[in-house]
């Protein structure tokens, strides 16, 4: 219960913070653009080409590198609305759903996991446009811009494991199994599926005509979160975790011996299972489409365009 309403105080932080700009941004109004977002996700996270079962090369690891390679996109659509102060600073606010995955059968990596999730994030991000931009003038009507702000987003891994009772394929929530001990082994607490995640990137806007603006955005999200997938630090005792978390918990946390050649071998307590010093990624590449929404400056607007 406790947990929940931390978690409640989070999002309504968030939305009053989000409230506070914006109402903010219509006292000192240009115009604002309402519109719709399209294209594609990808997660980075410790199911990556760098792991490789019963080594400890963490130090290699580099998750923002990572991030350039979309082996596993997705797609991702949403809804924004952004504030123009000036032709320079802009204030942009988004949801947006995706969907995130890795599979370990994707490097050959004997570890064996897979995890999929939905992905929902509402962001408050400021832009800055390296040259002035108005939508619909005829001389201002291109630049890049850079981007960051905060993000609130909330995931949840699943997988699809044979079931130990049923013998049938069946999807697991796997935060309610508690695959690496959380509860059962001191200092590891269930991880939170709603968390913070910082976005930044760069894009580039164009007008389109009067009233209309298209826009390419390539967008990193680093998170405070190392679970997106899951996995994070060592396997535990295989017995001690199906006395604990029960049956299903043991078949998702190890799942070497489903491969051939692997039946019956299972990890040692303290063997590591991921790499707890990274935290995990998720970036978006998209593209929006945005009306202008004219208000109480409609002619200082409308001279800019000559």
């Amino acid at each position: 219960m406790q947990k929940n309403y931390q978690s409640m105080n989070k999002v309504l932080f968030f939305i009053l913070l989000c409230v506070s700009f914006l109402a903010y941004g219509q006292r000192q109004s240009s115009y604002w653009e309402i519109g719709i977002v399209g294209g594609v996700s990808n997660y980075v996270g410790d199911i990556n080409n760098m792991f490789k079962s019963g080594e400890d090369n963490s130090k290699e690891w580099n998750q923002f590198e990572s991030s350039f390679n979309f082996y596993n996109a997705h797609f991702v659509g949403g809804l924004m609305a952004r504030y123009n102060f000036n032709p320079r600073w802009v204030l942009k606010t988004s949801i947006l759903f995706s969907k995130l995955s890795g599979d370990d059968k994707h490097f050959n990596n004997t570890r064996n996991l897979d995890f999929h999730s939905a992905l929902q994030e509402l962001s408050l991000i400021t832009e800055f446009n390296f040259m002035d931009y108005r939508t619909g003038s005829h001389q201002h009507r291109f630049t890049p811009y850079i981007f960051g702000g905060l993000a609130l987003f909330h995931f949840n891994p699943k997988t699809e494991i044979i079931d130990p009772i049923t013998q049938e394929q069946t999807t697991v929530t796997l935060h309610d199994l508690n695959t690496e001990g959380q509860g059962l082994v001191d200092g590891r607490k269930n991880y939170k599926r709603l968390s913070l995640a910082i976005p930044f990137g760069v894009g580039v806007k164009f007008s389109l005509s009067s009233y209309t603006c298209i826009g390419l955005e390539w967008g990193f999200r680093k998170t405070f979160t190392d679970y997106l997938d899951d996995i994070s630090t060592t396997y535990i005792d295989r017995n001690e975790l199906i006395s604990y978390a029960g049956e299903q918990a043991a078949f998702a946390a190890d799942r070497t011996n489903e491969l051939d050649g692997y039946t019956g071998i299972y990890h040692q307590a303290g063997e590591m299972r991921g790499n707890s010093t990274t935290k995990d990624w998720y970036n978006f590449l998209t593209i929006s489409l945005t009306t202008k929404i004219f208000n109480q400056n409609t002619k200082c607007l409308r001279q800019g365009k000559k």
